[in-house]
Parts: C-alpha cells; sequence; structure tokens
C-alpha cells in the first residue's frame, strides 16, 4: 500500500511540473497494449497539440534509460496536432517483471523551458504466471492400455486480459509417445484441449507422471508434472505355433492373459477362396467376410485373467490331391470301359396282312462310343425257322450268310468304325408270322488293345 501511494504522488508531482513548464504543449495517451512480457512492445497512441502562437521542433523521451523506443522529431505549426503511435520495448536482462510507471517527455528542441510530461503505466508480466493448470482430465477408470486411442483432456486458464497467440503445447511421459499441439488463448480464457494418446508397454497398473509444457517461442509459459492413473487392464500375450509337411499347414494360435480383468478379444484370419476350400478350424470362427477375392474367419471370444484360448487351422492339400488322383483313375476307368466301345441295337420293322406278317426288315445300329478307331469288327446276327434267306441288305452286305436247316446265321467282317460313328445293317427276310415270334440277340466282337470284347444287343419280340 505505502508503495502504490508514493506511485500517485509521483505521477501528481509530475503532471503539476508539466502544467508549469509546459506551456504551450499539450499531450494525450490512449492505452492500446500495456500488458506485455520481456521482449515485446508496450504500444500507446499519442497525440501532440502545440497551443504556442509560433511553430516549434518537438521531439519525446522516456526518464527511464532503461527502456528501448525509437527517436522521433517533429515540426508542428502553431496550433497544429501530431499523431504517432508510441512502442515501448521491455529489453531482456535490464527490465524485470513488475508494475512501472514511465514518464513521457514531450520537449521543444529549440527552447529548453518547453516541455510536458505524460505518465505511461506498463504492467511487466512474468510469463510463469501467465497461465493456470486448472486439470488434467481422463477417463474416471483409468487409462486403459487395451484402447488403441486414450483421451487426455488438459484446461488451462489464461490469467490476464492479454491474448496469447500461437503457444505450443508438449505432453511427455515414459508410457506413451510425446504428443504436441498448438493453442491461442483469448483474454482471461479457460481453454479445454484433447490429445489421444497410445499406452505402450511400460503402462504398468498405477500412477505415472505426465509433463505438461507450455511455450510461447522460447519462454516456458507453464511447465508442471501431474499423475495420471493406468486403470486395472488385460494383458494379453499371442502365440502361435506353425508345422508343415507335404502339401499340409498346421497352425495353432494361442491367446493367454496375463493381466487382471476379463479382455474381450477378437482374432481375424486371412484365407484366399483356394485356402477356404481346403481349411479345416477348430473351434468354427464366430462369423465370416468377404473381401474381393480375400475371406476372413472371426471368432470373437472372452479370456479370463490366467487363461488362455487356442485357434487351430489346418490347410490340408495332401487329402485333395489324393482324392482328385482317385477321381482322375476312376475318369479314365469309366471313360474306358463305359465311354469308349461299341454298342449295338436290334430294331425290327414288319409289313403285316390280313393273314399276319408277310416280312421283316431288320435293323442293327452300331455306334462306336469312344474317340477312338475300332478296327476288324465282327457282327453277327441270325434267325431262327425261317424258310428264305435275307435278301434286300443295305449299305452293306454280310461277309457270310450260313443256313443250317431252318436256322439262318448272318456274318459281318472286318468292319471299322471311327471315333462316334454310327452304322446301320438292315436286311429284309420273308416270313409267316401268325402270332408271335422272338428274334434272337445280335452281337459285336471286337478288339481294344489287346482285350477281346463282346456285346449283345436286345433281343426283339414280333407279334402279328
Amino acid at each position: 500500500m505505502k508503495r502504490l501511494i508514493l506511485l500517485f504522488l509521483f505521477i501528481f508531482l509530475f503532471s503539476i511540473n508539466g502544467n508549469v513548464n509546459g506551456a504551450g504543449l499539450s499531450v494525450d495517451v490512449d492505452t492500446i497494449d500495456n500488458l506485455i512480457m520481456i521482449g515485446e512492445e508496450a504500444i500507446f497512441d499519442v497525440s501532440i497539440k502545440n497551443e504556442q502562437e509560433i511553430s516549434d521542433k518537438l521531439t519525446f523521451l522516456i526518464t527511464d534509460l532503461n527502456w528501448d523506443w525509437e527517436k522521433k522529431f517533429f515540426v508542428i505549426p502553431s496550433k497544429g496536432t501530431e499523431n504517432f503511435q508510441l512502442k515501448v520495448k521491455a529489453p531482456e536482462g535490464v527490465v524485470n517483471p513488475d508494475r512501472y510507471s514511465l514518464n513521457l517527455k514531450v520537449y521543444s528542441t529549440l527552447n529548453k523551458n518547453t516541455y510536458v510530461y505524460e505518465p505511461l503505466l506498463i504492467t511487466v508480466l512474468d510469463e510463469s504466471s501467465l497461465l493456470n493448470l486448472e486439470k488434467l482430465d481422463y477417463s474416471i477408470n483409468g487409462l486403459n492400455p487395451e484402447k488403441k486411442d486414450n483421451v487426455l483432456r488438459l484446461i488451462v486458464k489464461n490469467q490476464y486480459d492479454k491474448p496469447l497467440k500461437d503457444v505450443d503445447i508438449f505432453l511427455s511421459s515414459d508410457i506413451f509417445d510425446s504428443v504436441e499441439g498448438e493453442v491461442n488463448f483469448d483474454e482471461a480464457e479457460l481453454i479445454n484441449e484433447e490429445f489421444l494418446i497410445n499406452l505402450n508397454s511400460k503402462a504398468s497398473e498405477g500412477w505415472h507422471d505426465v509433463n505438461i509444457l507450455l511455450k510461447k517461442g522460447n519462454l516456458v509459459l507453464l511447465n508442471e508434472i501431474k499423475s495420471v492413473k493406468v486403470g486395472k487392464y488385460s494383458n494379453v500375450q499371442e502365440d502361435k505355433e506353425v508345422s508343415s509337411g507335404f502339401l499340409i499347414k498346421k497352425t495353432s494360435v494361442i491367446k493367454k492373459n496375463d493381466g487382471s480383468v476379463l479382455s474381450e478379444q477378437i482374432y481375424r484370419l486371412r484365407l484366399s477362396y483356394f485356402e477356404r476350400l481346403f481349411s479345416n478350424v477348430n473351434p468354427k470362427p464366430s462369423f465370416f467376410e468377404e473381401s474381393g477375392d480375400d475371406y476372413y474367419y472371426v471368432w470373437e471370444f472372452s479370456v479370463k485373467p490366467g487363461e488362455e484360448y487356442k485357434i487351430n487351422i489346418e490347410i490340408n492339400y495332401r487329402n485333395p490331391l489324393f482324392l482328385l488322383i482317385a477321381l482322375i483313375i476312376m475318369l479314365y476307368l469309366v471313360f474306358h470301359f463305359v465311354e469308349s466301345g461299341i454298342s449295338i441295337k436290334k430294331k425290327v420293322l414288319t409289313i403285316k396282312s390280313k393273314d399276319g406278317i408277310n416280312y421283316m426288315k431288320i435293323l442293327l445300329i452300331i455306334k462306336n462310343k469312344g474317340k477312338r478307331e475300332i478296327k476288324n469288327v465282327r457282327i453277327v446276327d441270325q434267325l431262327f425257322n425261317v424258310k428264305n434267306v435275307p435278301s434286300d441288305y443295305g449299305t452293306l452286305r454280310p461277309s457270310k450268310v450260313k443256313r443250317k436247316g431252318e436256322d439262318v446265321v448272318l456274318v459281318w467282317d472286318g468292319i471299322s468304325l471311327i471315333g462316334n460313328e454310327e452304322r446301320i445293317l438292315s436286311y429284309r427276310v420273308n416270313v409267316g408270322v401268325k402270332s408271335s415270334i422272338v428274334l434272337p440277340k445280335a452281337l459285336v466282337r471286337y478288339k481294344i488293345g489287346k482285350k477281346l470284347n463282346i456285346v449283345k444287343s436286345n433281343s426283339c419280340l414280333v407279334v402279328s
């Protein structure tokens, strides 16, 4: 209080002295910014009026020579006014944080008795007092190492009606990588800034220090250490065992919880479409996802503290390969014994009269079912109880026609059939059928390689 009384008395005396010695001059000062830090400039708008009857050359000075300012000279005509902006700088290493009352002396360079004083009030702020850390906030349960991003919320108050621009924020700790940010403070503003941090392996359960540093250029505005709590967590370790053999690969994934709480886990396995066809997993996945040509097996499970969860994956190409080989062999056999060879079918066309059947036309339909040519094919057909030898042969006459009593045997020799060829042999026989007759089976004899094959046709029942 005593210091403030002396300050106001000092200002009052200089004001009286200015009124006495400053006849002919008047000065008005408007404060623009008088809250500064060391190295910054206080700014004032100054208006000088020459009330003398003559023109005068004027200048000014700051009575405290520890401060820096720019010297200027003005020639002001009688009754004229000069306006300018005065910047007074607090030099580093000379001026300390405090409240100052400086005197601006405006005087004539032509008449030493013409001058006037005007006080300038400047507060040099201590940079360490500009900001106050209100709170370092985070989850009530503590930081969670299982989360990819934890939120640290920094609440800082600007203590003065002085804006602060481009303030850099640095947060550092042994439990996460340093994070940075930048913020601007308005006058007396309370800011609330959030930072996302990813805890590392050193983030054990308990309390850990966080260093909070705010700087503006080289000035340290705030440097404090606060403790944050890392909550209970599950420390789930993954172990993978891989074994492989001929066309088979086995993988075991083991998730073990070395932490202190139940842990909800998700495991994803990517497989190509081809791998998926030959995969076997245990236990079964919770669900699977499809993305382009890839498939993802997804397991969702819980692991209690001290327990483990095991997933077995087997990619087996061996059994499918053996199955494929067996299938190829089977197809070969099917092709060789079913799709290859010759088939024969017998059909009968009849001409009837009122007395019964007068004659029959018999068709033998022979087909090569395979793609390879078959040579030297023999076809044999026979008729029982016929009086006449067959006639009217189709495109190919039989090589032999043998008669034994009332039976007739027809033989076609040396026939060649190309792949998939179908050929029809036909003949007509006069026969009197008044009730019914059964025509026996025709047969085909041929060789594929060294194997002799005999195939019979169907028999035909003819009814008059």
